[in-house]
């Protein structure tokens, strides 16, 4: 992104919102993507070796998890910066 398109100070501030939730738009549709395209498809047993021994299983799948739920409180703080930032005041 270029500094000087995004803030100009000949731009009206509701582009400023607008441009602000359309980051934070991408930023969510980002985490979704990195949660349900790559954590979660990893969590089935089946895409796994199958001389994966099931202990070594059960530790990816518990930090797999734990990364799921950093991925969701992500997801939240954004909607919660969008609500807040992404629409004029």
């Amino acid at each position: 992104m270029n500094g000087s398109t995004h803030n100009s100070p000949d731009r009206p501030q509701a582009d400023a919102h607008e441009t602000i939730g359309g980051i934070l738009a991408s930023a969510l549709n980002m985490e979704d993507q990195i949660s349900s395209g790559v954590y979660e498809d990893y969590l089935n047993r089946a895409t796994w070796p199958v001389p994966l021994a099931d202990d070594v299983f059960g530790e990816i799948r518990r930090r797999l998890t734990t990364l799921i739920e950093d991925t969701a409180r992500h997801k939240r703080t954004l909607e919660a910066l969008a609500k807040h930032y992404g629409q004029g005041r």
